[in-house]
């Protein structure tokens, strides 16, 4: 190479592939991931002429960048790219963030004017807007296809695939025609993208996205080595929940399993701990309202938001140090993906998940049988009382074991596990003591350490053992204990009413089985034993 001080050798510094040159001017990023310029490569190496069509299931942990995977090569494609969100919220949550790094982009949703329709179509034709956002249900419609036909485009991304399966074969109908409107757009490559992705979650990509053709698999390790996992199991969720989120660091996301239970966790929530740091977010509210939530606990250093799984799809708040499931969510994926949620800034953060016999009730009302394993392998993750359970996620993922690094970080591993669930050793050992001697009510008022006149003054074993307990959650407690068979209750003369110990404690199975469940209860609370004791 000739140059004004005479010649020296050819170097690689001298040279930037597009790839690297476009993550850093348009991005601000120095340096990709290897998975990222896999991906990214494999998408632009589709659009070269005579090339073969893509198809590609990429499978990155939360926090390893999936968005650039598909918005990089965009920037470098002759054409168009569509990429595919589950949620209204997801959507422009990516539309401002390309806004703000100058990128254009086209958005279709549903409810949107013709007018607004025509103005952002508008915007590819002029070739302002080289990504067009877009849900499922718009593209069922004639004139969002027939305009996408027309745009020509190069790639088509999918991102948090597993909605397809999540979804699709629930209540959303229009993920199980993507694959029939991708095959008539027919782009050079489709992109299919999560977190975690269970050997069922694959198979339904496969056979509803990628219409049983072969795809190519990209596949990051799913560990988050960052995130202590935890299980807590209780009679009482709520009462378990107040707990956690005073215990747990900001800013902190509870997951509901439903619109209402967000709306109620939130209530309780305001009501017991009388935060102003507090709101609720789910896809029912206004759009104005979830930009106002948005607005707000983006920033927050120590908010709490009651969520379903309409929050945090792709959202990318980094700081967010501690996530608890109120309820548990459909699936082992759903709980990872909702789970990733916290530490992506790769800090130390935690992900609760609370457990109750209750959700069994979930499991017989489910009558479909994909779901239903799905849910049943993830309450079998909950209730199990062996093992680590950072390799019990990765065991269901189907990743794997070759290569695992040690737990990083799980109740089990770590020795703090619950074995009862909170509340349940107070109950049997009440129960067990003082069979078919009190009624329901009377019993309640006992384990709040409250002496009912009927009972002129007397006392008993373990009198005050939920004198801690707000009454609503013990007389939720006894309740839910007495529904699953915890304890038991008179249903004929001459016991009718009266509390007594689960018969299956003196089952079939012997009084073995019934001194084992005892002792570990009286291993659990032993102050409160001996104290009960010197009050009998």
């Amino acid at each position: 190479m000739q140059g004004g001080g005479g010649t020296r050798a050819l170097r690689m510094d001298d040279f930037e592939d597009p790839v690297a040159k476009t993550a850093r001017e348009r991005f601000g990023i120095a340096g990709l991931h290897p998975y990222q310029r896999l991906v990214a490569a494999n998408v632009l190496d589709a659009s070269a002429p005579g090339a073969e069509r893509l198809r590609q299931m990429v499978i990155l942990p939360t926090g390893f960048g999936k968005s650039l995977c598909f918005q990089l090569p965009a920037l470098l494609l002759p054409g168009t790219t569509l990429v595919v969100y589950p949620l209204l919220a997801l959507m422009s949550d990516q539309r401002r963030r390309l806004d703000s790094i100058g990128i254009g982009s086209a958005l279709l949703r549903g409810g949107m004017s013709a007018h607004e329709v025509r103005a952002e179509e508008a915007r590819v034709e002029r070739g302002e807007a080289r990504i067009i956002i877009a849900n499922p249900e718009v593209l069922r419609g004639s004139r969002a296809l027939a305009f996408l036909k027309e745009a020509g485009l190069s790639h088509i991304a999918v991102d948090e695939a597993h909605c397809v399966s999540e979804w699709g074969e629930s209540f959303r109908p229009a993920y199980l025609e993507l694959g029939r409107i991708v095959e008539e757009l027919a782009p050079p490559a489709l992109s299919a993208f999560t977190a975690t992705a269970s050997p069922s979650v694959l198979e339904s990509v496969t056979r509803i996205l990628f219409r049983g053709e072969g795809y190519i698999l990209v596949e990051g390790y799913p560990d988050r080595p960052n995130i202590h996992y935890a299980v807590t199991r209780t009679l009482c969720r709520e009462r378990r929940l107040l707990a956690l989120v005073r215990e747990l660091p900001k800013p902190l996301v509870v997951f509901c399993s439903s619109r209402e239970g967000a709306q109620m966790a939130s209530r309780l929530l305001l009501e017991r701990l009388g935060r102003s740091e507090l709101r609720f977010y789910h896809a029912g509210l206004r759009r104005d309202e979830k930009e106002e939530v948005e607005r707000w606990f983006m920033p927050s250093k120590d908010g709490i938001l009651c969520s379903t799984c309409a929050f945090g799809l792709g959202v990318d708040k980094k700081d967010i140090r501690s996530v608890i499931h109120f309820q548990p969510p459909p699936s082992v994926e759903a709980y990872l993906q909702e789970a990733g949620r916290a530490g992506r800034d790769g800090l130390p953060a935690s992900a609760v998940l609370i457990s109750s016999p209750a959700d069994a009730d979930r499991l017989e009302r489910e009558t479909e049988g994909q779901r239903r394993e799905r849910y049943r392998a993830l309450l079998d993750y909950a209730e199990s009382d062996r093992g680590c359970r950072r390799e019990a996620l990765l065991d269901l993922l189907g990743a794997p074991r070759e290569g695992r690094t040690p737990c990083s970080g799980c109740d089990r591993c770590d020795g703090s596990p619950n074995a009862l669930a909170e509340g349940e050793a107070e109950l049997r050992l009440f129960a067990s003591a003082n069979a078919r001697r009190f009624s329901r009510d009377e019993a309640l008022d006992l384990l709040k350490g409250r002496t009912p006149s009927r009972l002129s003054g007397q006392r008993c074993a373990y009198w005050g053992a939920l004198a801690d307990w707000d009454a609503k959650d013990a007389s939720r407690c006894l309740d839910e204990a007495i529904r699953r068979g915890v304890i038991g209750i008179g249903r004929a003369w001459p016991w009718k009413g009266l509390i007594g110990p689960a018969r299956r404690l003196y089952g079939s199975s012997g009084p073995g089985a019934g001194a084992g469940v005892l002792g570990a209860a009286r291993e659990a609370v032993p102050r409160i034993a001996a104290r009960g004791r010197r009050r009998r």
